[in-house]
């Protein structure tokens, strides 16, 4: 039987690159990376460093969360005993009925609407060692106040 995430990532709306973008992090969930995360492939980023929020050009959906040690933004990742369950991620740009006027969150509220899953990533430690742990991917349950609730799904694709 296949999986919620496998079902949501299944969506007629995502394209194979994003499909493949989502698995790895899926793939990836608790690894660490010194430096930077790699490319998908040598053209296909997973995440971008000028935004923490990232959404490729070609389509219409954010792609990515990345969540920086030096952020201005009050995120929160809720932990159970077993590992990362939830994470509160403030939108990008802090006037909140802003919010439509920044293309990455308009990319974000399609992913929410839609069910589109997103990949997410932290920065466990800052430069010169900087790290970062990929959390694996989670849906948007709702936005408020200026936060993305999301719900993280376990290794089996599960909440």
């Amino acid at each position: 039987m296949k999986s919620t995430l496998e079902i949501l990532i299944n969506n007629k709306n995502i394209n194979d690159r994003h499909k493949l973008s989502l698995e790895w992090f899926q793939k990836n969930k608790n690894e660490k990376f010194k430096g930077w995360l790699p490319k998908l492939n040598e053209k296909n980023l997973l995440i971008c460093k000028p935004k923490g929020i990232y959404k490729p050009k070609d389509i219409e959906y954010a792609l990515s969360i990345r969540i920086s040690k030096d952020s201005p933004y009050d995120d929160e990742i809720s932990r159970n005993n077993y590992s990362e369950t939830s994470l509160k991620y403030f939108q990008e740009n802090k006037n909140i009925r802003e919010r439509d006027t920044e293309y990455t969150n308009v990319g974000m509220q399609k992913c929410m609407k839609d069910k589109i899953p997103i990949g997410l990533v932290v920065q466990v430690n800052k430069k010169p060692d900087s790290t970062y742990k990929v959390l694996g991917t989670g849906i948007i349950d709702k936005w408020k106040e200026g936060f993305y609730h999301i719900k993280i799904f376990n290794r089996y694709g599960e909440f």
